[in-house]
């Protein structure tokens, strides 16, 4: 039996250590199972047993010792199983009781973090105040435990609950109820007593001193990384004290990780700048200075990022300090330890991303005469380490055995959202400054990253004399590591000194084109070489160009295509990337190369798997995309239609939702888009099966809980669609009625689609619905109604993405339905009074604004709907009308455009007193028209204010729009009969004197 002894602290109960003794019995299912109801009952039955369970499980975490526990208590939870949890606790009592402390404070802290919802209160459960105060004062006292696991999950219920994620004050421990007057002053008196100690002005009668340094340091790391700025605020005078310990701390304690953690709390500090750090900032440099050769690892390390930190955020404090500090810094990118070397090469690409205004000409002066050292440097970090050479040799061995990819090596796989009218596109991921293979962040693609952005801030005059010898040495290195990381260094520098190197390209891109082609070559050079090819790729499709070397270009596809094929997956990973990046370039220039370029990625489509099959597959979407309509001459849609369509079928037989089927869509979208109607013979096939994916993903989905990403095959199956409607355009309409699987309930499908609870899906089905209202409208002739009702339904600028396709789609249906308004009026009102917000930009994110096209696709619908009837549009002209004019000038789109302003100049007619009422002052309306009007004048390559008032500039109306340009006359000298000519006598002096021209000299006014 245990025996106990008085404690002066209160003990916790034997219920709540029986509760603990059965959640850690994972093995006896019915007794955790049971726990753990019991738990989440006592935690949400009420304030009060919520707060005396979490009060309950505080002072489990502050008993220092099993002995302390009262008799009766000891014997309820011996009872609770038996004494099987007591017995255990005596054969390692310490290390057994420190366990189910650790184990209590992480239910505290789950506790807190994750309260209960009150079902009277429907809000979140929170502590009464008695049990907030001494549970304060239980984390206060566990920071400076024996124990280093008490310590460390006290510090960390302490980060979570007073600057987490929650509003200020909202946290589950708020820093204004205690942090100035308790926290943040005893984490000072713990810094200040262990400085007392060292220096000899206190004795230390324990080890007490030490481990309240560790925890109270532990703390600060982890509330200044998780939110240094409301830690700061709500610490009061306390928080102006901390620097100066821990400046204290860093001078004269001897111990590596109180070093270290002081060298992380000032780094947070960097973050938000306090007064007190800048009042010390020569003492903190110097601090840095003297720690600099440290033989830690660790601190060496983070006096790194302490400098780096710096730079990247208040740079002004280096200024002074620049050349030493650099100095330093050069010396640790050579560091013979790796993850010091990767600290310190982060300020050379920091300090290339400093823009004019934080990098003054004495720091650029500093570092261009560190280049001579510095860029041999970073090329000789490029070398990979002899580590990671074994790694990567045990891992050709792995690459080269062809067979599905490891799951780890896979990287999620994204479809790229269709945004329909002026918005855009969701851009890919960048693979052009991918300089490791497998992408980590290490010193290697840190030193390339570096030498890319130096290499592009400073002249080639500055870098290329010190960068070609070294590149020469290595590309001629009888090591063929090091000729690999000579060849990502010249890779590194081909956009900051493309131009320049192209004097030296006769005889290096022989040479990288031999590395790709030697057979046997180690498989990083092969994967370096190719890439580095793509990014020189602009010199080779010149010289083909230019008849200097008309064969250059083939034998280089040649070259690549030649590795697609190799068994070595990241090797057929290179190559296709280096292919798609030389088709880019290339153009129309690739074109007679199709046919054997389309062979080899077919026998691809059979040899790669998972990650290699991806990027394949993206490519024949690229080729479509880059080279458009060639893709489907002569017999070449013969050669990779019929396999992508195998492919589809086979592997949505085995699992619809498998996401190698995104990339595959996707490029059968831009095919199908690109080669037009060259794509009949297969059409049908493509519709079917894009239908049958569509309904076996709403089946499955509809059986689950799903996330939006989980619904990515309903997207790329609907851009599959809408690719067959814009390749055969008004044919479509011919090909749903061929089907007789799908034929009949396409429309239902599409309804479905365009009110899915997911915005992706939403967005592309909307992108779908507008294109067939503009190619074959009588496809959704009888669902015209519903689909309208869900576009209105989705004109909501919090989902900026959907609201856009679907007002773009609503202005395709207003084309429409000119001639027969009856059809728009039950909705009418409705959707003016929500463009209308959208014209005017109200409802917008403010700190993202609206999506870029939405006020222009907005300004169209409002026009094609005026163009239906203008009254629809006429009553409400005066809350508008300004902005209108704005957003019509912006529309690019010239059909899209010429609808806007033919509308806008109906709805005028309509209620032409609306010029008097749009503003105060008529002669802001009279200005917002005629620089709408002057937009149609503006030149494509000159949108400069100087358009306005330098050398005239303006073009004549576009060609082909005379009618519009009558109209637009008519409507002028209407203006100013309704303004009356004094008043426009006025306003016309306000004119720029272009704009007077122009309305001279085009429209005679």
């Amino acid at each position: 039996m245990i025996h106990t002894k008085a404690n002066t602290s209160i003990p916790p109960s034997g219920e709540i250590l029986s509760l603990l003794t059965s959640l850690c019995a994972t093995s006896n299912h019915d007794a955790h199972t049971r726990a753990l109801a019991l738990k989440d009952t006592t935690l949400s039955s009420s304030p009060i047993s919520y707060s005396q369970t979490c009060l309950q499980f505080g002072r489990v975490l502050a008993c220092t010792s099993h002995n302390l526990l009262p008799m009766r208590d000891v014997q309820i939870w011996s009872d609770s199983d038996g004494g099987v949890a007591v017995g255990t606790l005596q054969k390692d009592p310490i290390a057994g009781w420190a366990q189910l402390r650790e184990m209590s404070g992480l239910l505290l802290k789950n506790a807190l973090a994750n309260a209960p919802v009150d079902g009277n209160t429907k809000m979140r459960m929170r502590l009464l105040p008695d049990a907030s105060l001494e549970i304060k004062g239980v984390l206060c006292q566990c920071i400076a435990d024996e124990m280093p696991g008490v310590r460390r999950v006290s510090s960390s219920i302490i980060a979570s609950c007073t600057v987490g994620n929650e509003p200020v004050g909202m946290e589950p421990l708020p820093l204004s109820e205690w942090g100035q007057n308790i926290l943040t002053p005893h984490l000072v008196n713990c810094l200040e007593a262990a400085i007392l100690v060292m220096e000899g002005n206190a004795a230390a009668s324990s080890n007490n001193v030490q481990w309240a340094l560790l925890g109270s340091l532990q703390t600060l790391t982890k509330v200044l990384e998780d939110d240094a700025d409301k830690f700061e605020q709500g610490s009061g005078a306390a928080f102006t004290k901390i620097v100066p310990c821990l400046l204290k701390l860093l001078q004269t304690c001897g111990e590596e990780r109180v070093k270290v953690d002081c060298l992380q709390c000032c780094v947070h500090m960097i973050q938000v700048m306090p007064g007190s750090l800048v009042a010390q900032m020569n003492d903190f440099l110097g601090v840095l200075s003297a720690l600099a050769s440290d033989a830690s690892i660790s601190i060496r390390k983070y006096v790194c990022r302490s400098i780096v930190t710096l730079l990247s955020r208040r740079p002004e404090y280096l200024h002074d300090h620049m050349a030493p500090i650099s100095q330093f810094i050069l010396t640790a990118t050579g560091d013979v330890e790796e993850e010091v070397g990767l600290e310190a090469c982060e300020f050379w690409l920091v300090f290339a991303s400093l823009d004019e205004t934080m990098c003054t000409p004495e720091m650029m002066d500093v570092v261009q005469s560190l280049l001579p050292q510095l860029l041999p440097t970073l090329v000789k970090a490029m070398v990979y380490s002899e580590e990671k050479k074994g790694d990567l040799l045990e891992q050709n061995e792995t690459d080269a055995k062809i067979g599905e990819d490891r799951a780890q090596d896979v990287a999620p796989v994204f479809h790229r959202s269709k945004a329909k009218g002026g918005g855009n596109d969701e851009e890919e991921e960048d693979e052009d400054g991918n300089y490791d293979e497998d992408k980590e962040w290490t010193l290697r693609t840190c030193a390339a990253a570096s030498l890319d952005s130096l290499s592009s801030g400073f002249p080639p005059e500055c870098t290329l004399p010190h960068l070609l010898p070294v590149l020469q040495e290595c590309l001629e290195h009888t090591d063929e590591w090091v000729r690999e990381a000579g060849i990502l260094a010249l890779g590194a520098i081909g956009d900051g000194c493309g131009t320049q190197m192209t004097a030296h390209m006769s005889q290096l891109h022989p040479y990288l084109m031999s590395q790709v082609t030697t057979p046997n070559n180690l498989p990083q050079l092969v994967i370096i070489s190719c890439w580095t090819l793509g990014r020189f790729s602009s010199w080779a499709v010149e010289q083909s160009a230019s008849g200097t070397q008309p064969d250059l270009l083939r034998a280089m596809i040649e070259a690549i295509s030649g590795r697609i094929l190799d068994n070595h997956r990241k090797v057929q990973i290179a190559s296709c990337s280096a292919l798609a990046t030389i088709a880019e370039h290339a153009e129309d220039m690739i074109i007679p190369y199709l046919d054997p370029i389309y062979r080899v990625l077919v026998c691809a489509l059979e040899r790669h798997h998972t990650k290699a099959l991806l990027v394949t597959l993206e490519i024949f979407g690229s080729l479509g995309e880059i080279v458009g309509a060639a893709t489907g001459e002569g017999n070449l849609p013969s050669i990779y239609i019929p396999p992508l369509l195998t492919l589809w079928k086979t592997k949505a037989k085995e699992n619809p939702m498998d996401r190698t089927l995104l990339p595959l869509m996707e490029s059968l979208s831009y095919i199908t888009t690109s080669i037009g109607m060259s794509v009949q013979p297969w059409a049908l096939e493509i519709f079917e099966t894009s239908m049958a994916t569509i309904n076996a993903a709403i089946m499955i989905l509809s059986a689950t809980d799903y996330t939006d990403e989980e619904a990515d095959p309903l997207v790329c199956a609907a851009d599959t669609l809408d690719g067959l409607v814009e390749g055969l355009g008004s044919n479509f309409a011919e090909l749903v009625m061929s089907s007789t699987q799908y034929g009949s309930h396409f429309l239902t499908v599409l309804v479905a689609l365009v009110g899915y609870d997911v915005d992706s899906v939403r967005m592309s089905a909307f992108a779908l619905m507008g294109d067939i209202a503009r190619q074959c409208p009588q496809v959704i002739q009888h669902g015209m109604g519903e689909l309208i009702s869900e576009a209105v339904c989705c004109i909501d600028p919090t989902y900026p993405s959907v609201c856009n396709n679907a007002v773009w789609a609503l202005g395709e249906v207003f084309v429409r339905c000119e001639g027969n308004a009856a059809a728009l009026q039950p909705y009418a009102n409705e959707v003016v009074q929500l463009l209308i917000s959208l014209i005017m930009g109200h409802g917008f994110n403010e700190e993202n604004g609206p999506l870029h096209g939405l006020e222009e696709n907005a300004s169209t619908a409002m026009g094609r709907l005026a163009k239906v009837n203008a009254q629809f549009v006429a009553a409400d002209l005066p809350r508008f009308l300004n902005a209108w004019f704005g957003g019509c000038s912006k529309i690019s789109d010239q059909g899209e455009r010429r609808d806007a302003f033919e509308g806008l100049l109906l709805a005028i007619q309509a209620n032409p007193q609306s010029i008097k009422s749009a503003s105060p002052d008529i002669a802001d309306t009279v200005t917002s028209f005629l620089f709408a009007l002057v937009s149609w004048h503006i030149p494509p390559d000159n949108i400069s204010p100087s358009v306005l008032n330098g050398n005239y500039a303006f073009v004549a109306f576009p060609v082909g729009n005379d009618d519009l340009q009558y109209k637009f006359g008519v409507f002028l000298h209407q203006l100013k009969s309704i303004v009356g000519v004094e008043e426009w006598n006025i306003v016309e002096k306000k004119f720029p004197v272009n704009v007077r021209r122009l309305l001279r000299e085009q429209y005679n006014l």
